[in-house]
C-alpha cells in the first residue's frame, strides 16, 4: 500500500493540525457508506496529488465558497441551479502558467494552490480543465454541492485558506466500487493517516441510500467544524490511525 511522504517521527491524535501540516484525512461517511479523502487545495503537492490519483478515482474535486467562485470567474457548469444559493460544479480549470497538458499530478497540484490563493484572478486560469471546482452548497442541501461543503468545513476548521481537494477511494477488495467506510477506516490505518466518522441523520437522505449498511455506533453533526478533533471511536484505532506521516510543501 502507497504511504504518505514521511516528514517526521512524531505522531499528530488532532485532524485539524494533520490538515494544517499538510496532511490528507480520510472521511468515514456514514450515508454513502463510502470513504473520501480530503487535504488543503493550499498544500496539494505533486505527491500528495498522485497519492489521491493512485488511491482515488482520479475524479478530483475542490469544493470552494461562491466568493471564490466569482473572484476566480468560475460559473456553473450547467445553468440548471443557482451557484450562490444551490452550490454545485462550476467550469473546470487549469492553471493558466507552469503546467503542461493540465492532467499530472504535479499541473493539478498546481492548480488546486492556485485556487487556494487569495491573490489569484479569473485569467490565472484556463477553461475548460482538469480540476473540477465545486461550490458548496448549503447546510440542509444534498448531492455533490453537500460533499463539497462537507470537504470545505474540514479546511476551514483547520485555519487553512477556503479550498478543499477531495476524492472517493477506490475500494482495494474490488477495484470496480468505491471503498465502503469500513474498508475506508482500515485504509486509513494502512496508509497512516487519521480517519473521521461522520453520519448525516437527514431521513431524506437516509431514505436514498439503496440498502447500504449504516454505521450505527455514533453520530456526530453534519457539520465537520464541530466533529474535526474526533475520530473513530476505539482509542486503539485512533493510536493506530495516527502514524508519523507528515505530508510536506515542495
Amino acid at each position: 500500500m502507497t504511504r504518505l511522504r514521511v516528514a517526521g517521527q512524531r505522531a499528530i491524535a488532532d485532524p485539524a493540525t494533520w490538515l494544517a501540516c499538510g496532511g490528507a484525512v480520510v472521511v468515514l461517511d456514514a450515508l454513502r457508506n463510502e470513504g473520501l479523502m480530503v487535504f488543503g487545495a493550499a498544500y496539494a503537492t505533486t505527491d500528495l496529488m498522485a497519492f489521491a490519483v493512485r488511491h482515488g478515482t482520479g475524479y478530483l474535486r475542490v469544493g470552494i465558497s461562491a466568493d471564490v467562485a466569482d473572484r476566480l470567474g468560475l460559473p456553473p457548469m450547467h445553468n440548471s441551479f443557482r451557484q450562490a444559493v444551490q452550490g454545485g460544479f462550476t467550469v473546470s480549470v487549469d492553471a493558466r502558467y507552469g503546467v503542461g497538458t493540465g492532467i499530472s499530478a504535479h499541473d493539478r497540484a498546481r492548480t488546486a494552490r492556485l485556487i487556494a490563493d487569495p491573490s489569484a484572478q479569473a485569467d490565472d486560469f484556463t477553461r475548460p480543465g482538469h480540476l473540477l471546482p465545486v461550490v458548496a452548497g448549503p447546510r440542509d442541501g444534498d448531492g455533490e454541492a453537500m460533499v463539497a461543503r462537507q470537504a470545505l468545513a474540514l479546511v476551514e476548521a483547520a485555519g487553512l485558506t477556503a479550498a478543499a481537494v477531495y476524492s472517493e477511494i477506490v475500494s482495494v477488495q474490488d477495484p470496480t466500487t468505491i471503498m465502503a467506510a469500513d474498508e475506508a477506516e482500515v485504509f486509513a490505518r494502512s496508509v497512516g493517516v487519521p480517519a473521521i466518522r461522520i453520519a448525516n441523520t437527514a431521513p431524506q437522505h437516509a431514505e436514498a441510500r439503496n440498502g447500504r449498511n449504516r454505521m450505527n455506533d455514533r453520530h456526530v453533526s453534519e457539520d465537520l467544524a464541530q466533529v474535526i478533533g474526533r475520530s473513530p471511536s476505539s482509542s486503539h484505532t485512533q493510536s493506530s490511525q495516527l502514524a508519523a506521516v507528515v505530508p510536506i510543501l515542495s
